[in-house]
């Protein structure tokens, strides 16, 4: 048995169903199991993929999560109580792979399924290169948000990897917020620690796995023959289209512009391509769900435009104080 898990809400789970659409495409001999935080949605479609909804594992605390932590924060910490679940539910399943729903598949899996043959965790570091301080988005970014990135992580049933499950559920039931100026990056920051607290921890720098927005100043995409690549000849394996909206089409990411002296060619096709998939995959109809766990908070566009006014004179304070 071969398994894939994803977390989510039902508002995100055109990206879910547009992960599994390229699975299926790339890698046929695995599962997708979307992992929702959150109720089953009432929709008028047919679901596609294996959905396990948070109310059917019997998690004793699921209130008191709900309660403390944002619908993100509870997404995020989620991850390896699911994970838990799964090793529990499968008990021959001996490799698990979580992906977030925002990543997209273009190539065989087949490699990291090689590499945990010989490692126990495997996990991706945001950047592999030095960045000029004079950019924008530099090291110290990545010293807030984490060195690797959660999006992505696969490990195989040992002990060693058990406890690391077990510690991250145990750190993230109290340190899983997103408050970086107390130390705390939700479930992405404390796996700084995994390579020093763990064995077996391979710390995969393949360029073709996990390309986004953050890395795009060290990998190059394009596309020849039907296909993408990563720096001219690797095989792009996927993407992560993190802060993506298919409501800006033509911006990769709500948190980063590309700069207009890249090559954007390959870029635009493949940020088009992806949003094509994701108004297939009903978009339009999950998007505005509002999750029935975690704390809600009003999305900018609802706010009144005096509070949205306040908050971006504060942030433009903070950004000037930061300068100095």
């Amino acid at each position: 048995m071969k398994l894939i898990y994803t977390v989510c809400t039902s508002s995100y789970l055109y990206q879910a169903f547009s992960l599994g659409d390229s699975i299926k495409k790339t890698n046929p001999d695995y599962e997708l199991i979307i992992c929702l935080t959150d109720k089953m949605p009432e929709v008028n479609f047919p679901i596609p993929y294996k959905i396990l909804p948070v109310e059917s594992i019997n998690f004793p605390a699921l209130e008191e999560y709900s309660q403390k932590f944002s619908i993100i924060e509870l997404a995020c910490a989620f991850k390896p109580i699911f994970a838990f679940y799964l090793l529990d539910k499968y008990p021959t399943l001996e490799k698990l792979i979580y992906l977030d729903t925002d990543i997209f598949l273009y190539d065989s899996l087949a490699g990291i399924e090689k590499n945990l043959d010989e490692h126990d965790i495997i996990i991706t570091p945001h950047i592999t290169k030095a960045i000029p301080l004079s950019e924008r988005w530099n090291e110290k970014q990545y010293l807030n948000a984490g060195l690797y990135n959660a999006g992505f992580i696969a490990f195989k049933r040992t002990e060693n990897s058990l406890k690391f499950l077990d510690w991250w559920q145990t750190h993230l039931n109290k340190y899983g917020y997103l408050d970086y100026c107390k130390g705390m990056g939700a479930d992405q920051l404390c796996l700084n620690f995994v390579p020093i607290f763990y064995d077996k921890v391979l710390i995969d720098y393949n360029p073709s796995l996990n390309i986004a927005y953050w890395n795009l100043q060290e990998r190059e995409l394009s596309f020849t023959n039907g296909r993408y690549f990563v720096n001219k000849n690797i095989p792009l394996v996927f993407f992560h289209f993190s802060g993506y909206n298919p409501h800006k089409p033509t911006l990769i990411s709500k948190h980063y512009k590309l700069p207009r002296n890249r090559s954007q060619k390959a870029l635009k096709q493949i940020i088009k391509e992806y949003r094509t998939v994701l108004i297939n995959n009903h978009f339009n109809d999950l998007k505005g769900i509002i999750p029935a766990y975690g704390i809600y908070t009003v999305p900018p566009k609802e706010k009144h435009p005096f509070v949205k006014f306040v908050e971006k004179s504060a942030w433009k304070v903070i950004n000037y104080v930061e300068k100095f």
